[in-house]
């Protein structure tokens, strides 16, 4: 819950403790209550009907546990206000909490009315995080092929050229799988999708995605960057983290890498025979990391339906051979 939420509620509840307090004792023409276990059932309906309108595609139990707490948040409010008239009026605790809680009716009322209206957003936070899973959708990254120029056959190995010029990404990426013996068509290029999917983020100045030789597959630029020039700079970090790590007794091969500097931050991250390389503003937002995983799994599964693992190791070969 946030901060400003915490206090939107605190301040709520002063002033319900405050205004029945102004009255008191005055009854205003009630009586007071028995504090039958009737009234509180009845008030815990009340809340579940208030709190059902506010979302009315929770299950029961949210909604039965949402009453439970809204109740037992009205309890205290009426255990601080008979505190409150203990401190002002010097009355004995046992029948300041009983009137706080269930009998003065002024207070009471005026506190089971409001109760649901304040809870509202801790309500609304609880049904969120109590939707089962399945109720919720996870959106996955399917672009729509429309509006990109055809792409150059020059490079044997991706299809691309690779001086490729970054295309703006025209749709937003779908949540639905499409159907059918394969996710692209022909004229698809997911290297490049996936790299221009990256660059909708203005702080993203570069982004690359490059071979173990440190050729350029895609990029994407909006900086006076040479791609050609940092390309080589990702196989040196990659390979100097591994020279490192070797020197442990569980070894592992680096994944990625996350490198700030005064003014960029460089990450990286393994696809398998390619490298993703991104060149970002210092202050990039933390949400950058769910479209890299959603690039990366874009360039896998391009990757495992494209081409064989020995293509890329022979990537360097074709490159020349055809120069």
């Amino acid at each position: 819950m946030e901060n400003n939420t915490k206090r939107l509620i605190l301040l709520l509840s002063l002033i319900l403790i405050i205004v029945p307090m102004v009255v008191f004792p005055n009854r205003m023409g009630m009586t007071l209550a028995s504090g039958s276990t009737i009234y509180m059932f009845s008030e815990i309906v009340y809340y579940g009907f208030v709190l059902y309108l506010f979302r009315r595609d929770i299950s029961l139990v949210a909604l039965i546990v949402g009453s439970a707490l809204t109740f037992v948040y009205r309890m205290a409010l009426g255990a601080v206000f008979g505190l409150a008239i203990i401190m002002m009026y010097g009355i004995e605790s046992s029948i300041a909490f009983s009137l706080g809680v269930t009998k003065y009716l002024p207070a009471v009322l005026l506190h089971v009315a409001s109760a649901p209206f304040i809870m509202r957003a801790v309500y609304l936070q609880l049904a969120a995080d109590m939707v089962p899973p399945q109720n919720k959708r996870i959106s996955r990254p399917t672009p729509i092929a429309e509006d990109f120029a055809p792409v150059n056959n020059n490079n044997p190995v991706t299809g691309i050229n690779s001086k490729a010029v970054n295309r703006p990404v025209l749709k937003e990426f779908n949540v639905e799988q499409p159907t059918g013996p394969t996710l692209y068509s022909d004229d698809e290029n997911l290297f490049e999708r996936a790299i221009a999917y990256l660059g909708e983020i203005a702080s993203v100045r570069m982004a690359l995605l490059v071979t173990e030789e440190g050729l350029v597959l895609a990029r994407m630029s909006r900086c006076d960057e040479d791609g050609d020039l940092w390309a080589p700079l990702a196989i040196s970090l990659e390979s100097g983290i591994d020279h490192i790590l070797d020197r442990f007794q569980q070894r592992s091969q680096a994944e990625g890498l996350d490198l700030s500097t005064q003014n960029k931050r460089i990450i990286l991250r393994r696809v398998e025979h390619v490298i993703l390389m991104i060149l970002a503003d210092p202050d990039i937002d933390e949400t950058i990391h769910i479209r890299i995983a959603q690039a990366t799994d874009m360039v896998r599964k391009y990757m495992s339906e494209r081409y064989s693992p020995a293509a890329f190791a022979r990537v360097e070969d074709n490159y020349v051979s055809n120069s």
